[in-house]
């Protein structure tokens, strides 16, 4: 299963991390259209973030895995990346409601 948790800090998106896989075997093409499609969310929105905002962010990526941190970064930028970050949480809740057997999405408030 793929886990995607975000975090909030004073209502605004601060960081998300993503883990794992979608794993059945028996469904391989549809396993590897979910974790395309996560992929391709996450990263078109770092993208967004750095080429289309010009905000150098924080971030690790691997396989199965991205973590990106908005730490150290102004208010002003950090407002700056709502919009992709909020669309971001939209498209991948919009995959957890057809394949939530695959993907858990979670938000915390700290």
């Amino acid at each position: 299963m793929v886990k995607v948790g975000f975090v909030r800090s004073l209502g605004k998106i601060v960081s998300f991390k993503i883990k794992g896989h979608a794993m059945p075997k028996e469904k391989q093409l549809e396993v590897d259209l979910i974790c395309s499609a996560i992929s391709a969310i996450s990263q078109t929105t770092i993208i967004g973030i750095e080429e289309v905002l010009k905000i150098k962010v924080k971030y690790d990526i691997d396989d199965g895995f991205l973590n990106l941190n908005l730490e150290g970064q102004t208010l002003k930028d950090i407002e700056r990346c709502q919009v992709l970050l909020e669309t971001m949480i939209l498209g991948l809740k919009s995959v957890e409601i057809t394949y939530g057997k695959y993907i858990k999405v979670e938000i915390e408030e700290v």
